[in-house]
């Protein structure tokens, strides 16, 4: 593709990522100093939509960029910028903190990636080894529900709010952490079962159906089906112009919902630290209107889980790529600080 053709694709991607409108040869002539007549611009169009790069609306004179025009605008003309100061500042701040319930943290990182991007964010939990236990309390919250407060050899701490079986009063609660926190310290919850699950079922024989609930509460996240995928910011989404037809916005809140599918999409070229999809290089036809930007973060150098916006095709490509590598390495760093 000659310079001239290149100055007009990226002219025509520019303008109609930022109005929505299909674009024509006098606007391009007006507000981008190409410096040719409209006719020539013109021209210029005619062959990228012969080429494939662009396509024309039935009802438009103007035209917009295909998948193969996103695509080529993405890997050869997109110019790199950086996230606005006031962004990342607000990022340092969130991510300075240690990270101690790991849920919050990822929850605050979705809202934060919908609301500077405007897209959907989706967050996936990260796959971690197997934590080894150094304490550990049952603190009863009413007669029949209690929270589990767990602190790991890692030094993350996690809380899950537990239903109980049967009543128990605050003694027998304690009792069962002391007798928990004395068998599990220094072990995995795998180790535990290999070696000490049936001493600790006889030293609390009274209280085997809380036991039970209490080493479920305990199993790390460790399989896929046990890793959420934080998916927040769909009203965002919805007020985009290609998403006001009910029945593409339906399709796409669907298969968003179902989470072993939104792994399966995060999860395509997992091994990438960045990468972009766009329109029909996704693997649900109900995702051919949109583009799919996703980064890798990690834990303890190893890729641990995944970050992504959805949004438009039409959307700002290069803003997004900045944001979202951002989020992803200070994400990384702070989940590193937690375990050291």
């Amino acid at each position: 593709m000659d310079q001239r053709k290149r100055q007009v694709l990226k002219a025509v991607v520019e303008d109609y990522v930022d109005t929505a409108e299909p674009v024509g040869s006098r606007t391009l002539a007006r507000k981008y100093g190409l410096g040719v007549s409209p006719a020539t611009i013109r021209n210029e169009m005619a062959d990228l939509e012969e080429m494939g790069f662009l396509e024309q609306p039935h009802t438009s004179a103007g035209r917009i960029p295909s998948d193969r025009g996103y695509r080529f605008f993405v890997d050869v003309l997109m110019e790199a910028v950086s996230p606005p100061p006031e962004l990342v500042e607000r990022l340092r701040r969130i991510y300075a903190q240690r990270v101690d319930q790991i849920g919050r943290l990822l929850r605050q990182t979705a809202q934060v990636l919908s609301e500077a991007t405007d897209c959907l964010a989706l967050v996936e939990s990260p796959q971690v080894e197997p934590v080894t236990f150094r304490h550990l309390q049952v603190l009863p919250l009413s007669e029949r529900r209690a929270l589990l407060l767990l602190v790991t050899e890692e030094g993350l701490v996690q809380q899950r709010l537990v239903e109980l079986p049967e009543p128990a009063s605050e003694g027998e609660l304690a009792r069962i952490s002391s007798v928990l926190t004395r068998r599990l310290a220094g072990r995995t919850l795998d180790q535990v079962r290999a070696t000490v699950l049936e001493e600790l079922y006889d030293e609390l024989s009274a209280y085997g159906a809380l036991l039970d609930v209490a080493l479920e509460a305990l199993r790390p996240p460790g399989t896929d089906s046990d890793r959420p995928v934080y998916v927040l910011g769909t009203r965002r989404l919805f007020r985009q112009p290609e998403f006001q037809d009910l029945r593409r916005a339906q399709a796409v809140l669907g298969l968003v919902e179902q989470q072993e599918l939104v792994r399966e999409l995060l999860g395509r070229k997992s091994g990438e630290e960045l990468v972009i999809t766009i329109g029909q290089e996704n693997p649900y036809p109900d995702l051919h209107d949109c583009s799919l930007v996703t980064a890798s973060y990690r834990v303890g150098g190893e890729i641990a889980g995944r970050i992504a916006v959805l949004g438009p095709k039409r959307m700002h490509y290069a803003r997004i790529s900045s944001v979202i590598e951002l989020m992803a390495r200070l994400l990384s760093e702070a989940f590193d600080r937690s375990v050291r």
